[in-house]
C-alpha cells in the first residue's frame, strides 16, 4: 500500500485558513481565549448522524481488562494519576517502542509533546518523530489531507494544552460529533484517543476525576452505499478534571477485541454520557448551570495505512 509523504506541520497553519472543508471551518479567534460554552464541536458531517441515530449494525461494549479497553495509567484515585499510556504499555510494550527499538515517551514529566514555540505558533516537529509517541504516530505525519480542516488538531501529534487552549483540543458536549475520513482505512491494530475532561466549574487548586462512558463509533459504506455503523462503548472512564490541562490519557482498544474489522472504515463519531462527577455539573452546553466537557486532543490509529 502506497503511503503519503511527510508534510511538515507548518502546513496545518496554512489548512486552517484555505480548507476545502468549509463545514469544518472556525474563524481563527475561535482558538483562543472567550468563554466554554460556545467553543464546543457539535458538527456531524453528511450521513454520520444519521447513521449513528438509524443504522447501528454493531454494538459491543468493551471492560477496562486485558481484551478490552485501556485508559491512562490504570491508576484513578487521584487526578494527578490519570494520566499517560502506562495501562496501554503494560499490555502492549511493543507499540510504544520506535524503529530502532527504543522507548518513545508520553511527554509530561519526562519530555514534551511539542516543540513549543508559543500558542499557535507552528513549528516542525519532526525531531521528536523518533522519541515521542504521539509525534511518531500521528496521522498527517504520513497522510497529508488529514491536516485539512478544524478536526487536523487532531491528527497532528499535540496531547497536551501547552497554553494553546481551542487550539489543541476539541471540546465535545453531550451533542457529540461525527467527521468522515479522507482516506478509507485499510489496515490497523488498534484506535487510541487523548482524553481529559474539561470544565467551566474551576475552584482554584482542585482538581477532580470524573467519570464517563464514551461511545465511540466507526463508519462503513455498506453494499447499497450507505453508512452504517459499528459502535463501541467504554464504560466507566475515570478522567483528570481540572488538575491540569497536561493530566490527558491515552483510551483505546484493539480493533480484534473489539470484534471489528478495521478495513472500509471512512469516518467515526463521538458521543458521551457523564456518570459521575463530584460536582453537579452537565454535559449538556444549551442549559445553565456549570459544565463538563469531553476535550478530544488526538485521534490515533498507530501505523495503520489508508487507501
Amino acid at each position: 500500500m502506497k503511503k503519503h509523504l511527510l508534510l511538515p506541520v507548518a502546513l496545518m497553519g496554512v489548512a486552517l485558513t484555505s480548507c476545502v472543508d468549509t463545514d469544518q471551518l472556525y474563524e481563527r479567534d475561535a482558538y483562543l481565549g472567550g468563554t466554554y460554552v460556545g467553543h464546543e464541536y457539535n458538527v456531524w458531517d453528511g450521513g454520520t448522524k444519521d447513521a449513528y441515530q438509524n443504522h447501528i449494525v454493531y454494538d459491543k461494549t468493551l471492560a477496562n481488562e486485558e481484551k478490552g479497553y485501556f485508559c491512562g495509567s490504570g491508576e484513578y484515585d487521584s487526578p494527578s494519576k490519570c494520566y499517560g499510556y502506562a495501562q496501554a504499555k503494560s499490555r502492549h510494550p511493543e507499540w510504544f517502542v520506535n524503529e530502532k527499538g527504543e522507548n518513545l515517551i508520553w511527554g509530561y514529566g519526562d519530555g514534551s509533546d511539542i516543540i513549543n514555540a508559543g500558542p499557535g505558533v507552528y513549528v516542525d516537529n519532526s525531531p521528536l518523530y523518533n522519541s515521542v509517541y504521539s509525534q511518531n504516530k500521528r496521522l498527517d505525519r504520513f497522510y497529508e489531507k488529514f491536516s485539512r480542516g478544524y478536526l487536523s488538531k487532531l491528527y497532528n501529534g499535540q496531547i497536551k494544552c501547552n497554553g494553546w487552549s481551542y487550539y489543541a483540543m476539541a471540546v465535545v458536549s453531550n451533542e457529540g460529533f461525527g467527521t468522515l475520513f479522507p482516506y478509507e482505512l485499510s489496515s490497523a491494530e488498534y484506535f487510541a484517543t487523548v482524553l481529559l475532561v474539561s470544565t467551566d466549574y474551576t475552584p482554584s487548586g482542585v482538581g477532580r476525576t470524573v467519570t464517563v462512558d464514551l461511545h465511540t463509533t466507526f463508519y462503513k459504506y455498506n453494499s447499497k452505499g450507505s453508512l452504517e455503523g459499528h459502535k463501541v462503548t467504554l464504560p466507566g472512564l475515570t478522567l483528570n478534571c481540572n488538575a491540569g490541562a497536561a493530566l490527558t490519557s491515552l483510551v483505546g482498544f484493539r480493533f480484534v477485541d473489539a470484534g471489528i474489522d478495521p478495513k472500509g472504515i471512512v469516518g467515526m463519531s463521538y458521543t458521551w454520557d457523564l456518570v459521575h462527577d463530584s460536582h453537579p455539573c452537565t454535559s449538556d452546553f444549551k442549559v445553565e448551570g456549570d459544565h463538563d466537557g469531553l476535550s478530544v486532543y488526538e485521534i490515533l490509529f498507530p501505523d495503520s495505512t489508508w487507501y
